[in-house]
């Protein structure tokens, strides 16, 4: 913070304490609001947005089971890419998803 505030930190500028809804922080952004008087602490959009796509995919087991099967089905088959690649060139693999763990 002694970059934004080279002549001493101004405790009563910070607004904003963004971090995942875990406990631990939860408690330490109550411990830090003493310092920071003005300060609110909200949830990063990031881990709003996994929270939105994890209830999505308990919503919709089936579209999540296609997508499942059709991710095995390339993954770690360079045969099956090659297949695909050459009977559709114009259509492009689906993209490599990536689920982050942090609710469980």
């Amino acid at each position: 913070m002694a970059l934004f505030w080279p002549n001493g930190v101004q405790h009563n500028d910070e607004l904003f304490f963004v971090s995942d809804a875990a406990p631990y922080m939860v408690k330490s952004a109550s411990v830090i609001k003493v310092f920071y008087s003005k300060m609110v602490h909200i949830t990063c959009l990031a881990y709003g947005l996994h929270r939105v796509a994890e209830e999505v995919r308990t919503v919709f087991p089936k579209v999540y089971k296609l997508i499942s099967n059709v991710k095995k089905t390339f993954l770690k088959a360079p045969y099956r890419v090659q297949i695909f690649k050459n009977e559709a060139p114009e259509v492009m693999l689906p993209p490599a998803s990536i689920i982050a763990r942090w609710g469980t």
